[in-house]
């Protein structure tokens, strides 16, 4: 029996397993001169293999697996879904861009395969212990990619900054941890959502919520949780950037849906006004902050900020236990920020960093192409009909006009309103001022067409929203 339960674990987990034994692969290959130049192709094949196999193994029953330590159902398997698609973009977006500045190596793909994997360690976690070492495992090898380029000092600056707060955020989850341990005498999540339906919630068992979730706004960098982040957004390589912007994203999502489905807490008057008000003073805080910004980055970061916002004001608003919407939120943000930053990855040369807002001067006139797909990329962003992040953000507004919260929706409406100066300031540089620099990169149709995948999902999925919503909706409830 007890070998049946291992097998059976082994086999449904095996796209994991296939991705951390690659991990170690492509870290020797790298550590051999005529193996070094095949690590980007040992990165792709590992994740397309991966996600293959998964497919292989799927179904619709929800199976727990490793004496119910992890879990895996429909929700683990279509965000995890999502995280492929999201990484395999990033990494061909990127190989000329670390091939330029010479950060092409076998520990770096290694480290992002075990980051992607300590993400889908959260999203699959159904244990407090393994929920941590999934946290970890992610955080450890972002800080190390984040200080790979050694030779720049704003990397150096971004790594520490994102080393001491990560460590804070996770003290500070462990903790809530601690107190939920205590309290419901379990490590399983599921036995710990039990625990909180058949007894009243003590004072002890909310403040444990609030640590947790407090961590949890650490890692979506809420406000005024958020100050590492227009720092790892500006050092950062872009392309650890382009992964911190998008899959922890969608893996904290998920935890916090496993801790808040089914669960009187989302009722508590108390801890709901805590998620408001930290949804709300993000919005204000990222738009009003991204205003001043020159540098693209740190501007993509405060958007960042407010959308966080809107993802945490999507958690408050869920109805009997619907999180459909904070899900298409979280999914339709993490793919529009990839495409985003993508685009910035792929216009930098070896010449030349695109850096402030104005490098972004006459693109038009030189690739009208590439300036159209990052002008539907940013309008998306920016909640402008027509594009995907329109919908998404009339969903949140919807759900809390249904639960009579007209005021804060007006507000939530005047702030966005606010923050679209500063999408439409981008797209003034590319469509109306002269001055193209001709060191920014423009050529690579491979590239182009992968780029073209996202903005098209973009509109596509606006134009028929509930074949995606409905599934999510779904899986969901």
């Amino acid at each position: 029996m007890i070998i049946h339960n291992i097998t059976n674990s082994l086999i449904n987990f095996i796209p994991e397993v296939i991705l951390f034994t690659m991990s170690m692969v492509i870290l020797l290959a790298g550590t051999f001169e005529c193996l070094k130049k095949y690590v980007f192709h040992l990165t792709v094949l590992s994740v397309i293999a991966a996600s293959l196999i998964g497919i292989n193994y799927l179904s619709t029953d929800s199976h727990l697996l490793f004496n119910s330590s992890l879990i895996k159902n429909n929700i683990t398997e279509f965000f995890k879904y999502i995280c492929y698609f999201i990484f395999l973009i990033q990494i061909v977006i990127s190989k000329e861009y670390l091939k330029q500045n010479n950060l092409i190596s076998g520990e770096f793909y290694s480290l992002l395969i075990f980051a992607l994997l300590g993400c889908f360690i959260i999203i699959s976690a159904n244990n407090l212990i393994v929920l941590f070492l999934g946290i970890e495992l992610s955080s450890l090898s972002l800080y190390s990619l984040i200080a790979l380029n050694r030779s720049s000092f704003l990397s150096s600056e971004a790594a520490i900054k994102y080393f001491v707060l990560s460590i804070i955020a996770s003290a500070i989850i462990l903790f809530g941890f601690s107190y939920l341990y205590g309290i419901s005498g379990s490590i399983n999540i599921l036995d710990i959502t039990k625990y909180a339906n058949n007894n009243e919630i003590s004072n002890l068992y909310l403040f444990s919520y609030v640590l947790i979730f407090i961590g949890v706004a650490f890692k979506f960098a809420v406000a005024p949780f958020h100050m590492w982040l227009p720092d790892v957004y500006e050092g950062a390589p872009l392309p650890i950037t382009n992964f911190i912007a998008s899959i922890p994203k969608i893996a904290f999502f998920v935890f916090a849906f496993r801790f808040l489905n089914n669960n009187p807490i989302i009722d508590d008057e108390n801890f709901s006004k805590l998620i408001l008000f930290l949804g709300m003073f993000s919005i204000f805080i990222g738009n009003l902050f991204a205003l001043a910004q020159k540098k693209i980055m740190r501007m993509l970061a405060y958007s960042g900020v407010a959308n966080a916002g809107f993802i945490f004001i999507a958690l408050f608003s869920a109805l009997e236990n619907n999180f459909s919407i904070a899900a298409f939120y979280v999914t339709s943000y993490s793919i529009t920020t990839v495409s985003a930053i993508s685009i910035i990855t792929f216009l930098s040369s070896k010449k030349f960093n695109l850096i402030y807002i104005n490098d972004l001067k006459g693109l038009a006139s030189k690739s009208g192409y590439i300036a159209i797909l990052l002008m539907v990329t940013l309008l998306s962003t920016a909640g402008i009909p027509l594009t995907i992040g329109f919908y998404a953000k009339y969903l949140v507004l919807d759900a809390l006009v249904d639960r009579n919260l007209i005021l804060i929706a007006v507000i939530v409406v005047l702030m966005t309103v606010v923050g679209l100066y500063y999408y439409l300031r981008v797209i003034w540089f590319m469509f109306f001022e002269t001055g193209f620099n001709s060191l920014i990169n423009t050529s690579g149709k491979f590239s182009i067409i992968i780029l073209s995948l996202i903005p098209a999902s973009i509109l596509l999925i606006f134009l028929f929203p509930d074949l995606v919503f409905k599934y999510i909706f779904e899986i969901l409830t």
